[in-house]
């Protein structure tokens, strides 16, 4: 069975469980959040690789665990702006 993400994320914050609260219980940075959403795509929901990287987003928010020291919905945002496109992009 494949890891799913919050498992991957939690590995890679290096915490053992998120937080339901607003607390921070950890940190990833974005570059290992693309690398995670890559191993995804295709067997995620999201259509591309943006729509799971928002995703993979979402669960760092839901897991209290902060993205470069960022909120999730703050990178979902971003991400939607297009501010990471050249990160998703790979270049």
């Amino acid at each position: 069975m494949a890891e799913k993400i919050s498992d991957m994320i939690k590995k890679e914050a290096g915490v053992d469980k998120g937080t339901g609260d607003r607390e921070s219980v950890g940190e990833i940075s974005l570059e290992k959040l693309v690398e995670i959403a890559k191993s995804k795509e295709g067997v995620s929901l999201g259509a591309s690789l943006k729509a799971v990287l928002k995703e993979a987003a979402g669960t760092c928010k839901s897991m209290g665990i902060k993205i470069d020291g960022k909120d999730g919905q703050q990178v979902i945002r971003e991400i939607e702006e297009g501010k990471h496109d050249s990160l998703v992009a790979g270049k």
